[in-house]
């Protein structure tokens, strides 16, 4: 089924957000994107081989750039083959998960067009789970977007790519779904991660923090590590809070997570990806996989403005490799 106005209009994705949320110059985005890798590869950051996959934040570059690329300065582009992009469908409603339209081939980006994996799509299609997303939909989401500067540097421009086929990619959004359907969807994917090659990346920012977003609760400001001993005390409350639902994800508690988030409703946007993910992780039969957070931040010091235009959203990345690897 189709969901939203319109069909495929082409067989690429425009680069929607270009020109807005990141630089749709392509020297421009290349400048930026080279500096925030740089940044992290100069404070003795290395590629892992054995990266299995990654949480990843999805706003603006200058405003979660920097902790993004604390986990794509880990990504070795000599043994990525095929990533799937799973992230939160922010306006339309979805049906479970969704899949770009069948015609579309190619996600396009200011560094050059990234190619879908029609193939592993197309197996994906046979189960009949999936929903068909239209383009306009498609191309008006942001949080599978916000990810593909970093793939296009990294896969399309890297020269230690070196004449390796491209990556592909496998694009999936994910609807307001049951407890119960997370749990179908990742037994499905387990077996995909399961694979030699392949690499995850799971789209969310987390706390969505102020009277804007019509949340303000707060946790303990004890469980704060970046903002503790910050001049805001409203900073380390918020980490507080976004700090308990990230141990929960650490320690793939899935239960864990899902009484959290009812407990406190911490307006985390990728919380169904999250969960797809932590049930394809408990369903995989592959080594044992642990996920650590390497990077935390807020997008404003609290408070910076008087309410109620005082709003912070918070950004948090994670990796994900078989238990024992060194980080």
């Amino acid at each position: 089924m189709g969901i939203g106005s319109g069909g495929a209009s082409g067989s690429v994705r425009r680069a929607s957000h270009a020109g807005s949320w990141y630089e749709g110059d392509a020297a421009a985005l290349r400048d930026e994107l080279q500096r925030l890798l740089g940044a992290e590869y100069a404070d003795g950051v290395t590629s892992d081989a054995s990266l299995k996959a990654i949480i990843s934040p999805h706003a603006g570059l200058r405003y979660s750039g920097s902790v993004a690329a604390g986990v794509y300065a880990r990504l070795d582009v000599q043994s990525v083959r095929r990533i799937f992009l799973i992230g939160p469908s922010h306006h339309a409603h979805i049906d479970g998960c969704g899949l770009p339209a069948e015609g579309v081939t190619a996600y396009r980006t200011p560094l050059g067009d990234l190619p879908l994996d029609t193939a592993t799509l197309a197996e994906l299609r046979r189960t009949r789970e999936f929903a068909t997303l239209t383009m306009s939909v498609d191309e008006a989401e942001h949080s599978l977007e916000m990810q593909l500067p970093f793939l296009a540097q990294l896969l399309l421009n890297s020269p230690l790519r070196g004449s390796r086929s491209p990556a592909t990619i496998v694009p999936i959004l994910v609807g307001q779904v049951s407890a119960g359907l997370e749990s179908q969807y990742g037994r499905l994917l387990a077996p995909y991660l399961e694979e030699e090659g392949t690499f995850f990346v799971i789209s969310s920012d987390f706390c969505h923090w102020g009277a804007q977003f019509g949340y303000t609760r707060t946790g303990s400001p004890a469980l704060a590590e970046t903002y503790r001993h910050g001049p805001h005390p409203d900073n380390a409350r918020i980490e507080g809070l976004d700090r308990e639902g990230m141990a929960f994800i650490a320690n793939q508690d899935a239960n864990g997570f899902r009484q959290y988030l009812a407990r406190d409703h911490n307006t985390i946007c990728g919380r169904h990806p999250i969960l797809v993910f932590l049930e394809a992780l408990a369903a995989s039969k592959a080594s044992p996989l642990e996920v650590d957070f390497v990077k935390y931040a807020q997008s404003s010091a609290m408070p910076g403005m008087p309410p109620p235009t005082t709003a912070s959203v918070s950004y948090a990345c994670a990796c994900c490799r078989p238990v024992g690897i060194g980080r």
